[in-house]
């Protein structure tokens, strides 16, 4: 006699179903906000900064450079705030910055501390990073605004000016290969250097107006380059 064999399926209970599925869901959710929020953050640069804000920063720059000057210490308007000054004779609206460039041969010959207190008398902060070769100038009434002094120095291997700081230090003098150097040659800025208004002030340039930027920006100097949320 046979006996009557039993099959069964096994379903799986509705409510264990859903509740991976809302789990997946809520998930993908989580993820989804997450990386909304993280491009949010990265791309919230305003477009234009108030008028107030840009006066104020360009007053910033305006100090700076005549305490240069009377430091008598070359500098001249480099990488942002040069193609503001080539575009619109000001700082873009964007720029919470004023790019200055100046030369180690120069900054070396002054004390460090000497440097602070000039700059600390006229009611200004400076702070050097020696990682990226630049000084940064601060001003406690006027925040989020800052002039950065970037540092350049001439390799005479190369007969070019290269960018100084200790993450540079130990590369190869191969301007071609190593944008990052930011090298260009010395005859554009060879003294004594024009000048052009900047914000309503007069700031010094590099000679042949837009060739400095062709070494700075070899990909896109051609072009107008805006950011991301603009």
């Amino acid at each position: 006699m046979f006996k009557r064999m039993r099959f069964s399926v096994r379903v799986p209970r509705l409510p264990r179903v859903l509740s991976c599925l809302c789990l997946t869901m809520l998930t993908m959710a989580l993820l989804l906000t997450w990386t909304l929020l993280r491009h949010s953050r990265s791309f919230t640069q305003t477009c234009h900064h108030s008028e107030a804000f840009q006066d104020g920063l360009h007053a910033l720059g305006d100090r700076v450079h005549r305490l240069l000057v009377s430091l008598g210490l070359t500098h001249f308007l480099c990488y942002g705030s040069l193609w503001g000054q080539l575009r619109l004779s000001r700082t873009l609206p964007w720029e919470r910055d004023i790019e200055l460039c100046v030369l180690n041969e120069e900054m070396a010959l002054k004390d460090e501390v000497f440097l602070e207190r000039q700059f600390r008398k006229n009611n200004m902060q400076l702070a050097y990073d020696s990682t990226d070769g630049k000084y940064t100038v601060t001003d406690d009434t006027l925040p989020d605004a800052r002039v950065e002094l970037i540092v350049f120095e001439e390799d005479p291997m190369v007969a070019m000016l290269r960018r100084v700081g200790w993450k540079r230090r130990v590369l190869p003098s191969d301007c071609e290969s190593l944008p990052s150097l930011s090298c260009f040659p010395p005859r554009l800025i060879k003294t004594p250097l024009p000048s052009r208004e900047f914000g309503g002030y007069i700031i010094p340039v590099p000679r042949e107006g837009i060739e400095i930027q062709k070494y700075h920006y070899p990909d896109n100097w051609w072009k107008e380059v805006l950011p991301k949320n603009c």
